[in-house]
């Protein structure tokens, strides 16, 4: 979102952009977990089945299991 025009410093500030970069590649890995239904309504009763089909949910977002 652009800054007002007349505010002091007008423009994104070169440590807000780091920030966004930073943030915007969170939103995106969280946008794609969200798109496995089994996470989104977490249908495992256990724990650790929960968590081990997360870990190969973030393998298949990076691209390491296809």
């Amino acid at each position: 979102i652009p800054r007002c025009k007349r505010a002091l410093y007008p423009g994104i500030q070169p440590k807000d952009k780091e920030k966004y970069k930073t943030r915007n590649a969170i939103e995106r890995f969280f946008g794609r977990i969200k798109e496995h239904k089994r996470l989104a309504l977490r249908f495992d009763k256990l724990d650790i089945t929960f968590f081990l089909y997360f870990a190969i949910a973030c393998l298949k977002v990076f691209k390491l299991l296809c």
